[in-house]
């Protein structure tokens, strides 16, 4: 019989041989699974020696990956086939190896059996408690793919900076408090915007517009545009900025992304154009007006020795820059004089602007000539460009320049002297380079005398002075106008007039002509539309010959005011229009408003006042 101390062994024993076999079964069970993840696994893996570094194990993927058969690979130690060839660097890692239980190294080039070389990443693990049973596991991961996308990504990248260097693009990204992340090539006049907002940036003002737009696409998440102005360096900048939200996965706006654009060059360019072609239009508009308020004297017409004197001085002075003052009574073709200046001259190609001094408002004459801002003055509602602007490069005619206001003689002063003015309500001074004419028939320096014109605009304008002789000192130019007339009215009425009769041009060149040529050709022009057949019908009924009067004993003056009371009488008192004294006399309204003034006669009544 055993005793009961061997039972109790017996019964240890049969539990340590079960727990021994359990122990077993579940070692052969973990590496069955740890060698069923070697063989699958999408990694290479190595396993190496410890004590001398060679290679004990290697699985499919890294075979396949290396061209190495197994029996090539066992045996051979890490930096025969591995990443450490250099022996000094092997030496150094492989003690690395041994000394720590975990290294990375990454994009290591290994080289393949076949001589390709590829980039890995290389990870070690030491397992074993004891020197002699210790192994490294070597996880070998192709990285070959992802570093050259990385590359092609740092290129792509470097291609974009260098786009963008030296355009004026900046791109640049933002988180939810609105901090710069990251900028490329900012066109912000601060420089670095790294970790910083706008509002740090610019302006709290220059800021607000734009920081505006961006709280409401992190709020919306929808994309949107905003213009940005900055001044810096003495100008305006302008800014195209197109701003898209950044979603998380969840499609939570986290950030902003965005483009600015710098468009100051483009929006100084396209005002310019806006403002060239505002010019053209108002020149073309004015030159339609020209056209259709042109008095139509044609050419110069005439071979007296006083007309010839005339435009021997427009030759000499057409070739200089000179200002150009014509003198001379209403009607004896001031405004032709200044167009056969400007024609002759070296400016003939550019504009020819001219401007009746008389003929607009008082209060409008400024803005006329030097042109408004919007909003200058009531019933301003746009921008206005002036004569002075229309005629750069050109020639600028102020006709009747004696009725400008004696508050606005410094201003155009100025700009005789400088060549520069500011538009009414502009703060901007302008540059123009013309060349002035002015005509008037007014003494200016009689009017210097009295107060009523600035001396020093009289001297700046007396720079060439040009008297224009009246028709009654021209007489035998007189045949030649006639004829002159006859032919375009003939054409303009499709009539053939082949004769004028000599009494009447005998007549004619009889008349004192207080209107002169201006006042001729409205004559002719009444005779051609009362003419039916072939021979001119001249009204000689009138005008009255001035010499007549005057052999009275009259003066010039008191002849001239009989002429223009009798107009007053036969028009009923009306002064303008169509059939008003002015166009019986040839006159312009405001020239004839002008004498009547100067000579005391009233339109009502047609009689001198007192």
């Amino acid at each position: 019989m055993r005793g009961k101390g061997q039972v109790s062994i017996q019964v240890y024993d049969v539990q340590d041989e079960a727990d021994r076999k359990h122990s077993e079964e579940r070692l052969r069970a973990s590496e069955l699974r740890y060698r069923r993840l070697f063989e699958t696994a999408k990694d290479g893996i190595l396993i190496l020696d410890a004590k001398t570094g060679t290679i004990t194990d290697a699985n499919p993927f890294l075979i396949n990956l290396l061209g190495y058969s197994l029996e090539e690979l066992l045996g051979a130690t890490l930096w025969e086939i591995g990443p450490f060839k250099d022996i000094k660097e092997s030496k150094l890692a492989f003690a690395e190896l041994q000394d720590k239980e975990y290294i990375r190294y990454e994009s290591l080039p290994l080289e393949t059996k076949d001589g390709r070389s590829i980039a890995v990443e290389f990870v070690s693990n030491v397992y074993g408690l004891s020197a002699e049973t210790r192994v490294i596991q070597c996880n070998i991961r192709d990285i070959t793919k992802r570093k050259q996308m990385e590359e092609a990504l740092r290129q792509s990248e470097e291609r974009f900076r260098a786009a963008l260097k030296n355009s004026r693009i900046a791109v640049f990204s933002q988180g939810r408090d609105l901090r710069y992340i990251w900028s490329y090539n900012s066109n912000l006049p601060t420089g670095e915007t790294a970790d910083r907002t706008l509002d740090e940036l610019l302006e709290t003002a220059e800021a607000a517009s734009d920081t505006k737009v961006r709280l409401q696409v992190l709020e919306t998440g929808i994309a949107a545009r905003a213009e940005m102005r900055i001044a810096y360096g003495g100008r305006k900048h302008y800014y195209d900025v197109a701003i898209d939200p950044v979603l998380d996965s969840a499609g939570a706006v986290v950030g902003l992304t965005g483009v600015r654009i710098d468009v100051t060059e483009l929006r100084e360019t396209t005002e310019a154009l806006r403002e060239a072609k505002q010019k053209l239009t108002e020149e073309k508009l004015y030159l339609e007006q020209e056209i259709d308020t042109e008095l139509g004297f044609g050419e110069i017409v005439g071979r007296s020795k006083a007309l010839q004197a005339v435009m021997g001085n427009v030759r000499t002075v057409a070739s200089t820059d000179a200002t150009v003052l014509l003198l001379g009574e209403t009607g004896t073709g001031k405004e032709l004089v200044a167009r056969a200046v400007h024609r002759t001259s070296k400016r003939c190609d550019k504009s020819f602007i001219k401007m009746n001094c008389a003929a607009i408002p008082s209060g409008l004459l400024e803005s006329e000539l030097f042109g408004n801002e919007k909003g200058a003055f009531t019933g301003a509602v746009n921008k206005k460009i002036g004569r002075l602007e229309l005629a750069d490069k050109g020639t600028l005619f102020l006709d009747e320049i004696g009725e400008i206001p004696l508050a606005m003689q410094p201003k155009l002063l100025r700009v005789l002297q400088d060549q520069e003015f500011e538009r009414l309500g502009g703060l901007q001074t302008l540059k123009v380079n013309f060349r002035l004419i002015a005509a008037t028939n007014r003494n200016l320096a009689e009017a210097m005398r009295d107060n009523e014109f600035r001396s020093d605009l009289y001297y700046r304008l007396n720079v060439f002075p040009i008297r224009i002789p009246p028709l009654r000192e021209r007489r035998q130019d007189i045949p030649l106008l006639v004829e002159h007339f006859v032919q375009k009215f003939c054409l303009r009425m499709k009539k053939s007039i082949t004769s004028i009769p000599q009494r009447a041009m005998d007549a004619l060149k009889a008349l004192d002509w207080p209107g002169n040529v201006r006042e001729l050709e409205n004559i002719i022009e009444r005779a051609v539309i009362l003419t039916q057949g072939s021979v001119l019908v001249v009204p000689l009924s009138e005008p009255i010959p001035l010499k007549e009067e005057r052999s009275k004993g009259q003066t010039l003056e008191a002849a001239e005011r009989g002429h223009i009371v009798r107009a007053l009488r036969e028009s009923h008192g009306q002064v303008g229009g169509m059939s008003g004294a002015a166009g019986r006399l040839g006159m312009k309204r405001t020239t004839l408003q002008s004498k009547m003034k100067h000579l005391g006669i009233d339109p009502h009544s047609g009689r001198p006042q007192h």
